[in-house]
């Protein structure tokens, strides 16, 4: 059992058909993608037994399909779970055995390692939709602790699949910028003062740049020509994130903003023009 990666793309959507669930295929990678950069581990597979020797026929195991009927090749995936946590409900879809493998408690382990992982990040409430048609698997699910209840679910399709796949969502909306009140200012040092704790310290082929609040340069005699603003992107960004430097350059570019980030573990930090510092915080709050 691991987590899923988007090389399983072709695997999964094989492992779905032979199941029998209900998918679009053209969106089956699109959706691995983006559900992997959302959480990584909550798209969750069981891989299959490995290919016999060369030369030697797999004897199936006990319980294993009929021939003709759906069988999963040697080495592919023997289950899958598509786990989804949006920040206040975890979502268990797609519980998928390969045919070949029901019986074994695939399934249920499935189900229990994707709840010890939405726990682990907080949800504390998992959802679940099963089709009329599927009813049978109902009592599976009574069994893990899980109860139905009566309500109306609608769904709409808003990505035309004739057209291409649906435009890529970015692993980042919402930014939540946070426009500090003191000014910040660089500075290139040979040794930082004693009494001088900077916001950030970058090394140099010429020397070490500090980059600390005006009132700590004033204080310790550090010249410095730029005076900045400082504006935090507070909602988490993850450093694999492919677009949101480019797409903060643009929207700031546009409006004549010079922007210089700084990248930390869990934020951006922004450093603009001290007196556009509201107009950044403005622009920003629009993505």
């Amino acid at each position: 059992m691991r987590s899923a990666r988007p090389v399983d793309a072709a695997a999964l959507a094989a492992l779905w058909s032979r199941a029998g669930l209900h998918f679009r295929a053209e969106y089956a990678s699109q959706e691995l993608e983006s559900a992997l950069a959302r959480n990584p581990d909550l798209v969750i597979v069981e891989d299959g037994p490995p290919a016999g020797p060369p030369g030697r026929s797999a004897v199936p195991p006990p319980g294993a399909s009929a021939p003709g009927s759906p069988a999963a090749p040697a080495g592919g995936l023997a289950g899958s779970v598509f786990g989804t946590f949006d920040g206040r409900r975890g979502w268990l879809n797609r519980l998928a055995t390969s045919p070949d493998q029901r019986g074994k408690g695939i399934g249920t382990g499935l189900v229990r390692e994707l709840e010890r992982r939405l726990l682990a990040g907080g949800c504390i409430k998992i959802n679940l939709l099963v089709e009329p048609e599927n009813a049978a698997v109902v009592p599976f699910y009574e069994r893990l602790g899980f109860r139905p209840r009566t309500l109306t679910f609608m769904d709409k399709w808003i990505a035309d699949p004739r057209e291409g796949p649906a435009p890529a969502v970015p692993a980042w909306t919402a930014l939540e910028p946070v426009l500090h009140a003191g000014p910040y200012v660089f500075v290139t040092v040979s040794e930082p003062p004693p009494d001088v704790r900077p916001f950030a310290a970058i090394q140099e082929d010429e020397g070490l740049t500090l980059v600390l609040t005006r009132d700590q340069a004033d204080h310790a005699g550090l010249p410095y020509e730029y005076t900045a603003a400082r504006v935090t992107l507070t909602i988490g960004s993850s450093l694999s994130a492919v677009g949101l430097t480019a797409e903060v350059s643009r929207v700031l570019a546009g409006a004549g903003i010079s922007c210089n980030v700084i990248a930390g573990f869990r934020h951006d930090h922004l450093f603009v023009d001290w007196d556009r510092g509201p107009d950044a915080e403005a622009l920003l709050r629009r993505l």
